[in-house]
């Protein structure tokens, strides 16, 4: 639907007609019941009505959608004390619908297919166009996912988007390029998804257990470049270093420091400081 036709609940006719239900000039009674005629209102119609379209319409690979979706319950967790407690079965049925939406369309909806690279080779063939139109819609339902940050506990977000979507099907389709420069466009990409708050409170050198695949892969992808660069010329060899000292920031994005580290030592990166300052 166009956004002419979507309207916040709250600036609707009833919305409106009920918010001074039961008010006249000589003011209100705190004791007065109608004052939570709307809470009440919202708790017993809206949230089992986004229930049913977190569930039955809408689509978590659609960025607008989500957005919307998300829009409203943070309004509602705002604006409404009741939807956040934990007793409010209402509220359970919304986020139990949201994670049974969430997980079938991991189930049913997601599709990595694997090729051999040199069938990749070709930008333009058919396999190749197809591998890259799942890679970047699967990029983009991780993005989706994790716009329910704040919202969704990190426990579930994690699970869902790092074991089940990425760790599942986005580090495989990695493991399937052989373009450097792609693979580092695409791994820029995966983090920019990632809420800063998951690496802010970590302590140590290591990052989050479960991107640690994802972190061994970055290390594995700067031994490519440097396997690749041996015996080329000091242009290449200074482009490859280049694409080293990106991968060292990726690692540093994600808090995977001790990586990082080795890296920078393994290949004589002296720049390391000025790269964590960077990131």
């Amino acid at each position: 639907r166009s956004s002419d036709l979507c309207c916040d609940f709250e600036k609707m006719l009833w919305f409106e007609s009920l918010l001074f239900y039961g008010c006249d000039d000589s003011g209100q009674d705190k004791e007065d019941v109608d004052i939570a005629l709307l809470p009440t209102l919202v708790e017993k119609l809206i949230l089992p009505k986004l229930a049913g379209l977190a569930e039955h319409v809408w689509d978590p690979f659609s960025s607008r959608q989500t957005s919307r979706l998300v829009a409203v319950a943070q309004k509602l967790i705002s604006g409404y004390p009741s939807v956040v407690n934990a007793d409010n079965k209402n509220t359970q049925a919304l986020l139990k619908a949201l994670l049974m939406r969430m997980r079938r369309t991991l189930d049913d909806d997601v599709f990595m297919p694997l090729y051999p690279k040199n069938v990749l080779e070709n930008k333009n063939s058919g396999p190749c166009l197809f591998f890259q139109r799942q890679f970047w819609s699967s990029v983009k339902l991780l993005g989706n996912f994790l716009q329910w940050n704040g919202i969704l506990s990190n426990r579930t977000l994690q699970e869902l988007a790092i074991d089940s979507l990425l760790n599942r099907y986005i580090l495989l389709a990695f493991q399937n390029l052989e373009n450097v420069e792609d693979s580092i466009k695409k791994a820029q990409s995966v983090i920019g998804c990632f809420p800063r708050q998951w690496f802010s409170h970590l302590k140590g050198e290591k990052t989050l257990t479960q991107l640690e695949n994802f972190a061994r892969f970055l290390v594995h992808l700067a031994g490519v470049v440097y396997r690749g660069c041996i015996g080329c010329s000091d242009v290449e060899k200074r482009s490859a270093r280049d694409q080293i000292k990106q991968i060292i920031k990726l690692l540093a994005n994600i808090h995977a420091l001790n990586h990082a580290m080795a890296l920078a030592a393994d290949y004589n990166i002296k720049e390391f400081k000025a790269l964590m300052d960077s990131k």
